[in-house]
Formats: C-alpha cells, sequence, structure tokens
C-alpha cells in the first residue's frame, strides 16, 4: 500500500477467509488448527469437522509428502512446493492439487502455512494443448524429411536412369559419384536427426575458459552491430562436463540470436550458481546456470512451445535440428535447458548439476 490506513480486524479476517485459494494451518504435529472458506470448500468438510484433526484424516489417500515439509519446512524454514500431489477426499472425490508449505511463527510456537490450488482442469488443458503440439511437430517433422529426402532421391534415380543408357566409362563414373554423393547427403540427415551417438568424455574444468572459446568462435563472422555482455561468477568451482559437447550447445544458441538480431543488438552471456532447482525428476541441489540472452525480436509463437522438437524452425534453410541436439547433448549431462521468449527479449537457461 501507498499510505499508512490501516483497516480494521474483521476486515482482514474476511479477505483472509475469502481467498480463492485454500488456506489451512497446521500445528507441528500436523494437526488443523485453522482453514478458511475455500480450504473447506475444497476439502468438502465443515469446520466443526475439520478442526483439531491430523492432516491425513481428512483424506482417503493423499500423496503430500508430509516428511519432506516436516524436514525442510518445519525444522529448517525452506519452502516446500509440490506442483501434482494426488489426494481422495473423504467424499470418494479425487483432485490434484498444488502444494506450497512454509513455517510461519505464532505466540513463539512454528505451524505450517499451506496453501492449496486444484489443478485438474489445468492438467487437462496442458495436455490437451501438449497433444496439439505434438501433432502440429510431427507434421512438421514429417513435412521437413519429405523435403529434405526428395531432392537427393530425385538425383539418384536420375543419375540411376543414366546409367542405364550412357555407354562412355568418364560419364558412368559420373553417374555412379552423383548416386555415392546423394546417398551420403541422406545417410547424413539420418544421422543428425538421431542425435550424437557418441557418449560425452567428460572431465573437469573451468566453465569460463570453455566459453571463452565459444566467444572468440562466435564472434568470428557476427555482425558488427551486435555486441557481447559477459557476467561471470569467478566463484564458480570447476565442473565435469565435455567441454566440446557443452561448447557446440552454447554456440548454437548464440549463433541462432546472432541471426535473429539482423539490425544489431545485445547478447548476454551469464553464469551462475542456482540453487533447490524444482524440475520433476531432474532438481539437483546445486546446478551451473549457464544464462544466454537477448533483446531481439522474440522467438515466433508458432514454434515456441515445439522449439526443441526435430525440424522446427522458422529460419530460412535451416534445418531445425539445432536445438534438438543441443537439447541431447545437456540430457547426457543430466542437465535441462529452458527457454522463455517474449518480442524484445529471449532467454536460454541451461542447467548442469555439479558432480563430485
Amino acid at each position: 500500500m501507498s499510505n499508512n490506513k490501516k483497516f480494521s480486524p474483521e476486515l482482514l479476517t474476511s479477505i483472509w477467509k475469502n481467498l480463492t485459494t485454500a488456506v489451512i494451518l497446521l500445528d507441528k504435529n500436523f494437526t488443523l488448527v485453522y482453514v478458511n472458506d475455500s480450504a473447506s470448500e475444497l476439502l468438502g468438510l465443515g469446520p466443526k469437522r475439520i478442526l483439531n484433526q491430523p492432516f491425513d484424516n481428512l483424506f482417503n489417500y493423499h500423496s503430500v509428502d508430509l516428511e519432506r515439509i516436516a524436514k525442510y519446512a518445519l525444522m529448517d524454514g525452506v519452502d516446500c512446493h509440490q506442483h501434482r500431489a494426488d489426494v481422495v477426499f473423504v467424499d470418494s472425490r479425487h483432485a490434484k492439487l498444488a502444494i506450497s508449505a512454509r513455517r510461519v511463527k505464532l505466540d513463539d510456537e512454528y505451524y505450517i502455512l499451506f496453501e492449496c490450488r486444484q489443478t485438474d482442469d489445468e492438467i487437462r488443458h496442458d495436455q490437451a494443448s501438449n497433444q496439439m503440439h505434438q501433432y502440429q511437430a510431427a507434421r512438421n517433422l514429417i513435412r521437413g524429411l519429405a523435403h529434405e529426402i526428395k531432392n537427393p532421391l530425385g538425383g539418384i534415380r536420375g543419375a540411376a536412369q543414366l546409367l542405364q543408357y550412357e555407354v562412355d566409362q568418364q560419364e558412368r563414373d559420373q553417374c555412379a559419384e552423383l548416386i555415392i554423393e546423394q546417398a551420403d547427403r541422406l545417410r547424413e540427415l539420418v544421422d543428425r536427426l538421431l542425435g550424437p551417438n557418441q557418449l560425452p568424455q567428460k572431465s573437469h574444468g573451468n566453465i569460463h575458459q570453455t566459453l571463452e572459446s565459444v566467444v572468440k568462435l562466435s564472434m568470428l563472422d557476427s555482425n558488427a552491430n551486435i555486441s557481447l555482455e559477459k557476467d561471470y561468477d569467478p566463484s564458480i568451482p570447476d565442473v565435469f562436463i565435455d567441454q566440446g559437447k557443452i561448447q557446440q550447445v552454447v554456440l548454437n544458441i548464440i549463433r541462432n540470436a546472432q541471426q535473429a538480431l539482423v539490425d544489431g543488438g545485445v547478447i548476454k552471456l551469464k553464469t551462475r550458481i542456482s540453487h533447490q532447482q524444482r524440475r520433476p525428476g531432474k532438481a539437483p541441489k546445486k546446478a551451473l546456470l549457464i544464462q544466454i540472452s537477448d533483446n531481439g525480436p522474440g522467438i515466433d509463437s508458432n514454434i515456441k512451445e515445439t522449439l526443441f522438437y526435430p525440424m522446427i524452425t522458422n529460419k530460412e534453410g535451416g534445418s531445425g535440428l539445432g536445438l534438438s541436439i543441443a537439447q541431447t547433448l545437456i540430457d547426457q549431462h543430466n542437465g535441462y535447458i529452458e527457454c522463455d521468449s517474449w518480442p524484445g527479449h529471449t532467454e536460454f537457461n541451461i542447467y548442469l548439476p555439479f558432480v563430485d
């Protein structure tokens, strides 16, 4: 608030009770001591049947990780989040909940503040959206493959037809060379679609030395109106990576940014240590963050959701394999890559776990 106006306790209580988010307050034994109206509606129980009940008694089944919440939120004061907790209420309704748990102190006692939100509709919408994106990506992949394969096949067929009638040895040799050349072109396309087939050759090294090699390479053919700014964290320890493969990933993203900045602009390369990642299945407590951002026009909304699929591109003459390969290389390091973009800003975040 911009002023010092004070609200009455009754009004604040009314706001608290009528939040659309379900709010539950638990003591250190996970017994309910308060719920707002939205929590009562979500649970399908009146306040009198809820208060002073153990959390487990509110459900026929739940997958809420109370052990983790007790350890991190209650003991250490670290906020905990669970994005898709399955619950079956006492009236047999099933739901998926997004839950946030935070420690609060009241009258010298610690409590757990739960914020719960039902996400079933959001999940169904996301699933439908993902299915549509996958369908579109599959169509683009098939069309792209057909285009890439058609030309070499035409050349092979034409050369083979000439071989049927050509008697001059030199001409026959030229036709054979053409067939071999076009067959090699098809094999190269298949190899690129399959992605890198060599395991990473990892070693401990300084990430900034790796990135400096990329910077030198990327600036050789850069537009003079494009500047590259570096923001390195010198405290980052050595990382266990395949230097060449990480260079390939970063160079690919920087070159994409250079191609997007047709009228010039700024590319920023930043390193940081990132803590407490929340990605399902891959959540290292501490990871190296490599961030590449630019102030270009942003990524076309038509391909944003399928950006890492093969054969997805809006560049003239582009293969659409660069980011797909980049994701494979990062996955080989047990890391992950994310992208966020809007007009005037595109940002790729690469997370690589530290390995002792």
